[in-house]
């Protein structure tokens, strides 16, 4: 168990291109964090840099207090899964979990009992004796968790460990390495471009793009105070739906005005609006807040494009101005493609962004 800290870290590949650009983090000891972002953020690349297998071209690596980057990677208390596994194929089971132990050259009888407390907590016990060949992509992954945790490492790193599994494999190994983590209480880092994973996993996320920091959070904060519009459209399956409106303040009311509905909202509790009156703005609504209702309190009617089936609910498409809008709609709700809907917003979980530097707008209320 480690604390972390990452100082203005940077990572340059040539003149042009940099993989990291600025990283200033600080990961409590026992704490989950996971890096999300899309493919070339530069989650790996700090995840590398923390485990010395990447060169640091600016900043500081702090583990406990303790300046380790420049140290070799054997010497940082430091374990990593990689995506690929990489474990022996010529080696069993036990002598892969077994190996950085007889590197420390510790006594045999140590080693078999640390090998076999941390195949029981990854439950492989019974795999001991096999190749890896012998063994499927999921079991393989286990051994992998095992190596990495049977040093009892000072931090965890885990590089999309699960990106190799079928997707209800994956859904279990969440749920395991969850429950590993709080039973090791080891300090974790995981990466991943999976935001399922990230918002069922983390204490906290660390939301990357282009190699900066752009959000971190809870899960309830980057899903519910989304920083700004890449992470409203990048948190949640299906991602946010975004409409530029005009905001007009007549009578002491707010109306957010679109080509397909006229929102009227209390001014006292979205007074922070009143500053865009005759600007626009643009409102971003998750798919579970657009909501069915009869047609006497819609705010819009639209004809359904599309109904997917998701058994405990279902996603309703509509083509708005020629941008597809998704709803998560109960599955008693019955609707079919043509049908004409009557539509409204949930009030109370609408977020807010400047058009201009698509940043959030922050109420009182979220205070």
């Amino acid at each position: 168990m480690a604390t972390l800290e990452l100082i203005d870290l940077a990572k340059r590949f040539s003149k042009k291109v940099w993989g990291v650009r600025k990283m200033d983090l600080e990961v409590k000891e026992k704490e989950f964090i996971v890096l999300l972002g899309p493919s070339g953020c530069g989650k790996t690349t700090t995840m590398r840099m923390v485990a010395g297998l990447e060169e640091v071209t600016r900043g500081t690596i702090l583990l406990d207090g303790k300046d380790i980057t420049d140290i070799a990677p054997r010497e940082r208390g430091v374990s990593m899964v990689f995506q690929n596994y990489a474990i022996w194929p010529h080696m069993t089971v036990f002598d892969n979990i077994a190996f950085p132990l007889k590197l420390k050259k510790l006594p045999g009888d140590e080693i078999k009992q640390r090998v076999q407390e941390t195949a029981d907590m990854v439950k492989i016990r019974d795999l001991l004796k096999r190749l890896p060949g012998q063994l499927s992509g999921g079991q393989q992954q286990r051994v992998a968790l095992a190596r990495a945790l049977v040093v009892k490492p000072k931090l965890f790193l885990m590089d999309e460990p699960l990106s190799n599994l079928d997707a209800k494999l994956r859904v279990i190994m969440r749920t395991e390495l969850k429950a590993i983590h709080q039973q090791t209480e080891a300090t974790s880092i995981f990466v991943t471009h999976d935001q399922s994973e990230a918002m069922s996993m983390a204490d906290r996320i660390v939301i990357m793009k282009d190699g900066e920091i752009i959000q971190i959070g809870t899960p309830d904060d980057v899903y519910f105070r989304s920083a700004n519009m890449f992470v409203a459209g990048f948190i949640g399956t299906p991602p946010s739906n975004f409409f530029t409106v005009k905001c007009s303040l007549e009578n002491g009311k707010i109306s957010l005005i679109h080509s397909h509905f006229n929102l009227e909202l209390n001014s006292e509790k979205f007074d922070e609006l009143k500053k865009y009156n005759s600007k626009e703005l643009v409102i971003a609504v998750r798919p579970e807040d657009l909501l069915v209702v009869s047609s006497d309190k819609a705010v819009f009617s639209e004809e359904v494009l599309v109904v997917e089936p998701q058994g405990s609910h279902q996603i309703v498409a509509l083509n708005l101005n020629e941008t597809i809008v998704k709803m998560v709609v109960s599955a008693e709700i019955k609707v079919k493609p043509g049908d004409n809907i009557g539509l409204d917003f949930n009030r109370k979980r609408l977020h807010f962004f400047d058009k201009e530097t698509e940043n959030r707008i922050h109420l009182k209320s979220e205070v």
